[in-house]
């Protein structure tokens, strides 16, 4: 993860340690996977929901969202402003700039809702949210976004607090949060205590923090870096969830302790590696994915038990999933025996 550093006098690439992976001689190329060009809008999902109701999140803070994206999808299709806005958002036809396309027909006197075509490709899209909405609880949320995480090199946030700063990208993002407390999470979030809360801190002004967009600031101090309390994230790429909305931050809400989990050495074969070791760990990584069956019984059980995520055999699913995600790392699998027992029935969402 590279960040714009405006104290350097000069055009370099400072590197901490931790970010060599492979010494090299004769590669000086630079990938990019990804960059901050634009902030993410943020979505809940049957996760997240679960441990913000634990926590002591209002229902009717969920059926609120819920209701206003119902709201929204049946006004798609009121105008003509409202289909190509739709449009832009979720990026359908992005690369042949479609939204344009019902402007144009507007403009010609063109009803795109009587256009067999055009209203079969907004009919789509605006199903398909149906059924995210429905099926997997992807619910958006207005006062909140996903970024990139990042560190503070200056040294100005003190332990438990962030700076979260973004573009609002000619009003399709919401402003950015002023001074205060916030939910921040990173998926998938399992165990109770993988969503905190933190106070957001603006910097004064010609701070350097204030050069940033679109990424979340973490501060360096601290026993424990926020990043790993948050399902094992770290700083190397990983997306982070933020709320601000105050039906949801404030009242008697609890908060849980973060996982803490051992750290895994990984398996050291005692040679240098050959190509039929790395096609026997992709067989294996293949013959042990696991990740869906763990994440699909801890949502069974913390729907049916009273406790919810703070359910022991929760807790024990969410660090059998930490281990699963980690397989491609340590190349240790999860004991498939190990998984706490479940019936069949599922939520109803």
């Amino acid at each position: 993860m590279l960040t714009v550093n405006s104290q350097l006098s000069s055009s370099i690439i400072q590197m901490h340690p931790s970010m060599i992976k492979f010494d090299s001689e004769d590669m000086q190329d630079l990938g990019i996977c990804d960059m901050a060009s634009k902030p993410i809008l943020l979505v809940l999902n049957r996760q997240m929901i679960k441990i913000l109701e634990d926590m002591g999140v209002s229902d009717d803070w969920f059926f609120k969202l819920q209701n206003t994206e119902l709201t929204r999808l049946r006004g798609i299709t009121a105008n003509i402003h409202n289909t190509a806005n739709f449009l832009k958002a979720q990026n359908v036809g992005e690369s042949i700039q479609l939204h344009k396309l019902f402007r144009q027909c507007e403009l010609l006197g063109i009803d795109c809702r009587k256009e067999k075509f055009l209203r079969s490709v907004v009919e789509a899209v605006v199903l398909r949210e149906l059924r995210l909405l429905k099926l997997k609880a992807r619910i958006p949320v207005k006062k909140g976004i996903t970024l990139f995480g990042i560190m503070d090199e200056t040294g100005f946030l003190q332990e438990k607090e962030v700076y979260v700063t973004f573009d609002t990208m000619q009003d399709r993002f919401p402003r950015p949060p002023g001074q205060g407390p916030l939910l921040v999470t990173r998926s998938p979030a399992l165990y109770d205590g993988d969503i905190q809360i933190v106070d957001n801190v603006v910097p004064p002004q010609d701070h350097p923090l204030l050069e940033h967009k679109n990424c979340i600031i973490f501060s360096q101090k601290g026993n424990r870096d926020l990043p790993s309390q948050l399902s094992g994230g770290d700083l190397d790429g990983d997306l982070y969830n933020v709320i601000w909305d105050t039906d949801a931050t404030s009242g008697p809400i609890q908060i849980f302790a973060p996982a803490d989990y051992p750290r895994v050495l990984p398996i050291d074969i005692g040679r240098a590696v050959k190509v039929d070791d790395m096609a026997d760990f992709f067989v294996d990584f293949m013959r042990t994915d696991h990740l869906g069956v763990i994440a699909t019984r801890h949502m069974i059980l913390a729907d049916q038990m009273k406790e919810g995520t703070r359910h022991p055999d929760c807790k024990k699913l969410a660090e059998l999933h930490s281990t699963a995600v980690d397989f491609s790392k340590t190349g240790i699998p999860v004991k498939m025996e190990a998984l706490p027992r479940a019936n069949n029935f599922r939520p109803d969402l």
